[in-house]
């Protein structure tokens, strides 16, 4: 009996050093990935933030870009709730335009009833 004993200690602690070194493995392996998945993270944060929710006339919440939010027949108080106030606005009779920034960004078309008619996201 004594001699089997120091095996199966010996084997015990084997065991022990194989399982510790199995799961200090996963644990490794687990921060890598978590180290991969950092940038993607930060990316998406970066995307939160910088979608947030506004407000329109209509009571919609618009979250993402905003020129996706833009519909046929909205009026000017809609837009500029929606995009803010233009950098340029060009009046024709038969309508006007509105520029975001100004005439190398975004566009928005009104009719001559002030209601959008279309535009060029930019």
């Amino acid at each position: 009996m004594n001699v089997l004993y120091p095996q199966l200690a010996n084997l015990g602690r084997h065991l022990i050093l194989m399982a510790v070194i199995a799961l200090s493995g996963n644990a490794l392996a687990e921060s890598a990935e978590d180290q991969d998945l950092r940038p993607k993270a930060e990316v998406l944060k970066k995307q939160e933030h910088e979608s947030k929710p506004i407000q329109t006339s209509k009571s919609k919440k618009v979250t993402g870009n905003r020129w996706h939010a833009l519909q046929v027949n909205m009026s000017k108080a809609e837009v500029n709730s929606l995009l803010g106030k233009p950098g340029r606005i060009d009046k024709w009779k038969t309508g006007e335009a509105w520029y975001f920034p100004n005439s190398k960004g975004g566009e928005v078309d009104f009719d001559a009833n002030g209601k959008v008619s279309g535009w060029l996201a930019p």
